[in-house]
């Protein structure tokens, strides 16, 4: 009887294992893909207009991006419609502390353009949090553009995220179309392993002292 159960224990080890290995991302060819980048005060993030040159980058594979980084980060994005046919790329990373390391990547898709930072936990093996950092995407009835500048706002140590929207949107009237464009920033500090959303201080200086180029 002893035998038995030893032997029963002993599959059902082998079987949890293989369950883990399952579930467990396969995290350093993912990871390959991001170059780490060098250590500076302050990182701005924009989209790219047309006319600019390709985005630096790592191009990753739309299977191991979609298969890696989980559903629910996934679905934050709101245009990622058919992963077929986006074109992802690693932009870097950075420690953020001692657990945790953020991957940037940019995905374009169309006309959609998006920057996000993916958040790592190295004591869990997986990705465990998203931040939009650039954005752009609309029609014509109107476009959202999105950017952010990474450095320490508050003085301790830990790089923080000011973001910037633009929004511009165009109404049908009786006569007349109208045309309205609106500012906004947005504070985001480092705080106990994650970024959380802080009311600004004077957001029209904000606005004033991280502009955000228009196209």
């Amino acid at each position: 009887m002893y035998s038995i159960l030893k032997l029963l224990g002993f599959f059902t080890c082998l079987l949890a294992a293989s369950c883990q290995q399952q579930i467990s991302p396969k995290s350093p060819v993912f990871l390959s893909h991001f170059q780490r980048l060098p250590a500076v005060d302050t990182l701005h993030v924009e989209v790219s207009s047309e006319n600019d040159a390709p985005s630096n980058g790592d191009s990753i594979p739309n299977a191991l991006f979609f298969k890696e980084v989980p559903k629910m980060l996934l679905e934050q994005i709101d245009y990622i419609a058919d992963s077929a046919q986006a074109q992802v790329s690693g932009r870097g990373s950075f420690q953020l502390n001692d657990s945790i390391t953020a991957y940037w990547v940019e995905i374009r898709q169309f006309w959609f353009q998006h920057h996000s930072l993916f958040l790592y936990n190295k004591s869990q093996n997986a990705f465990t949090d998203r931040v939009t950092l650039a954005e752009f995407y609309g029609g014509d009835g109107g476009q959202v553009l999105i950017g952010s500048w990474l450095f320490d706002y508050d003085g301790d140590g830990k790089k923080d995220i000011l973001r910037r929207e633009i929004q511009h949107s165009i109404i049908p009237g009786d006569e007349d179309v109208i045309e309205r464009t609106d500012h906004s920033a947005g504070l985001l500090l480092w705080r106990n392993g994650r970024f959380v959303e802080m009311p600004l201080r004077d957001t029209a200086a904000a606005i004033t002292r991280f502009p955000i180029r228009g196209f």
